[in-house]
């Protein structure tokens, strides 16, 4: 007969092993895990690009570091397709996934929202985004079959329904202030990734103001200046 011993030491050795190591930490909840499946292209470049913003928010001191709103799961990105009866091009839902907005930032004279870099836009969440698009929010709905996605003043910059491919234009109040003009039109990837850039190599942040100051110089190398302005 064989004895049990052995094998009996083994699995206290491997019980010991296990204990002196610890629980596993759980992972950051400000840091969602690289994405997989269907989608996985878009999804792991905008997760790749928000990194980048986070690190460069970081090293900068901006408010918007430790203020952005945790994503949102997809069953709501269903319900706001069904909602809109048009698809979310996918680098969309790969970034409401990653940022549901900010939160606002309270100082001694006013509440203000942190901005994602040079221009002052400012992220907004699902539900603003609905808000807006249906004319319920601050200013004009935005034109059918767009969905803003930031805002500032009288401007917003808005993702085009319907398409798997994540196009945002920007969109300013036009004079009569019966509708918007619409200016650049950019796929949203490479729109991040110019604020990444530009937060790098050109801009510095003004933590009294809650605001960026650019250097117009450095602007000019950067493909798209326009992007930043």
């Amino acid at each position: 007969m064989t004895s049990k011993a052995p094998v009996e030491r083994q699995r206290l050795v491997r019980a010991a092993r296990g204990s002196a190591a610890g629980p596993a930490r759980p992972s950051s909840p400000e840091v969602p895990e690289r994405p997989t499946g269907a989608e996985a292209p878009e999804a792991v470049r905008i997760h790749e690009l928000v990194q980048r913003l986070r690190a460069h928010w970081t090293r900068s001191g901006a408010d918007i570091a430790t203020r952005l709103r945790p994503g949102v799961d997809d069953s709501r990105l269903d319900a706001v397709e069904r909602q809109l009866g048009l698809l979310l091009p996918r680098a969309a839902r790969a970034w409401w996934r990653e940022v549901d907005g900010v939160d606002p930032v309270r100082t001694r004279y006013r509440t203000s929202a942190p901005t994602v870099g040079p221009g002052g836009w400012v992220p907004l969440d699902l539900d603003e985004a609905l808000r807006r698009a249906s004319g319920q929010g601050p200013g004009l709905a935005a034109p059918p079959a767009l969905l803003p996605m930031f805002a500032r003043d009288e401007e917003l910059i808005a993702v085009r329904l319907g398409s798997s491919r994540a196009d945002v234009e920007q969109l300013v109040l036009s004079e009569d202030g019966e509708g918007y003009q619409h200016s650049w039109r950019v796929g949203l990837d490479e729109l991040l990734g110019t604020w990444a850039d530009s937060l790098l190599a050109a801009v510095l942040w003004l933590p009294d103001a809650h605001d960026w100051v650019v250097d117009p110089f450095a602007m000019q190398a950067l493909p798209r200046p326009e992007l930043v302005d």
